[in-house]
């Protein structure tokens, strides 16, 4: 009967360290920014600026963000650039 109990609590231990997330767990997603202008360097910045903005307002000033995606193209008179980025809290 004792093992039986143990083996019970065990699996119990088990089961409630495996449910815990680790405590360095980080928190990631993916934010995007979208900038226009007449030179595709000021659209660039324009994107990236607006994508760091959005991270900052969602995870605050200490948010790691990682490397910049940046897509431009002119579809009119003015260059259009999309910038991506994972950012982590």
């Amino acid at each position: 009967m004792q093992a039986f109990a143990r083996a019970t609590l065990a699996a119990a231990a088990i089961t409630v360290g495996v449910g815990v997330a680790p405590a360095s767990a980080q928190t990631c997603q993916r934010f995007g920014g979208w900038g226009t202008g007449a030179l595709e360097s000021f659209a660039s910045f324009m994107a990236e600026a607006a994508m760091k903005n959005a991270a900052k307002a969602k995870f605050g000033d200490n948010v790691k963000i990682g490397p910049v995606t940046k897509k431009c193209q002119v579809p009119t008179v003015l260059v259009e650039c999309r910038a991506f980025a994972r950012a982590c809290k």
